[in-house]
């Protein structure tokens, strides 16, 4: 081979590393196992792992909170935990599942968790449960919002979002808008995909309110969703958002994009606080920030106050993308930096989520084989990756340095 064809081998691998990183894998999980009394579940629960599929997370201090939505039958526990105190020891062992708060809130009822779908944690150490109320596919109750006590595990307050629910919402996802001076005022932004609306709810009021937007709706030349094994055409619209720094008036910025799309939008929390937010006369008030490339649908996403950077999971690739908003570049596809998982064909990152510490966790899936089959347990299902943010973009066009 020539001197030339191995110079430009050379310079093609050194620009693909400098655009590229990688995260650490923690954890993996085969079979779901739960630490409970099985005496408990006697309402004709088979108690089937093949039917559990982790599909959310949050970190608080040392516990590692999962989310299994009962998308099918005989999901005993919906959210639970992992103590990650010694978190490098359970890498080679299959984690015990501790059900959220306790065993007893798990057992079908209306007052109990019937399908948790997103949990955060707050700077006010509050869990805010998501809960969408189906299983198997089923509207078993109205979408509700509970919340949690995090230092006592004692249950403070449930939302029912029963008065602006229909029989096509989709409630998705969740990020809470406080700060530790504002603990009495937060605020829950909850995107309905299949309605393409954004659920409001104000805690101080205790009242919600829906915002609608053509910029919640998904984009038709996207809809087509290829993971090889399993093709399909999503409509699903908004899902990611991510919240920036709270500026000085008090208000921050929100991230957001729609599952089947390939752009990201922008829009100033004071807009979507305003319940009489007006489309036709604030018409410049949500901004178009640019399109992320082509093949790259975005799922959940998070901001990283420290830095900067806004991350996403790609929905047809098990990699992560990021970009820097303290870089003053546009945000398009020269400016996005790639954050690569494994090579596994048939997992996508289902939750991107950074911590308190300044962690990026990722949990990653094959939830579109487990949605249209029976998944192989024999194999690995579920990869929990960690890695300090400063680390994980060092080297890519997102680090600021």
């Amino acid at each position: 081979m020539s001197i030339m064809c191995n110079l430009i081998l050379m310079l093609s691998f050194l620009y693909a590393t400098a655009w590229s990183s990688k995260m650490k894998e923690v954890l993996n999980l085969k079979e779901i196992h739960f630490s409970f009394s099985k005496k408990i579940f006697t309402n004709n629960s088979k108690l089937e792992p093949a039917n559990v599929m982790p599909m959310a997370l949050e970190r608080w201090q040392d516990k590692l909170f999962l989310v299994t939505p009962r998308f099918k039958l005989d999901v005993p526990v919906t959210l639970s935990y992992i103590n990650i105190t010694n978190l490098e020891s359970k890498k080679n062992n299959t984690p015990i599942l501790i059900p959220y708060p306790d065993q007893k809130s798990h057992k079908i009822s209306e007052h109990n968790l019937t399908s948790i779908i997103k949990v955060r944690a707050d700077v006010c150490d509050r869990l805010w449960v998501l809960d969408n109320g189906r299983i198997n596919n089923k509207q078993e109750s109205a979408p509700v919002l509970h919340v949690y006590d995090l230092k006592t595990d004692l249950h403070m307050r449930t939302f029912n979002f029963g008065n602006l629910a229909n029989l096509n919402s989709d409630f998705s996802n969740l990020e809470v808008d406080v700060t530790s001076s504002t603990c009495d005022e937060p605020y829950a932004y909850i995107p309905d995909s299949d309605t393409y609306r954004l659920l409001v709810y104000n805690w101080k009021s205790n009242e919600s309110y829906a915002l609608t937007h053509n910029f919640f709706h998904f984009d038709p030349l996207c809809g087509d969703i290829n993971l090889g094994e399993v093709h399909y055409q999503s409509q699903k619209g908004l899902y990611g958002i991510a919240l920036s720094p709270m500026a000085r008036d008090g208000f921050r910025t929100a991230y957001f994009h729609s599952t089947a799309s390939t752009m990201g939008f922008a829009v100033n929390t004071k807009t979507l606080r305003n319940e009489n937010f007006d489309i036709n006369v604030n018409v410049y008030d949500f901004k178009v920030m640019g399109r992320r490339g082509t093949n790259k649908q975005a799922t959940s996403s998070s901001f990283d106050i420290e830095t900067g950077v806004l991350f996403y999971g790609f929905l047809l690739k098990n990699v992560i993308g990021c970009w820097n908003s303290y870089g003053g570049d546009e945000y398009n596809e020269l400016t996005q930096g790639t954050i690569n998982l494994d090579k596994s064909s048939d997992m996508y990152p289902a939750d991107v989520r950074v911590d308190r510490t300044g962690n990026l966790w990722v949990l990653s899936n094959t939830f579109p084989t487990y949605n249209k089959k029976e998944y192989d347990q024999s194999l690995i299902n579920v990869k929990i990756y960690m890695t300090p943010v400063r680390q994980v973009i060092k080297g890519t066009v997102c680090d600021d340095i």
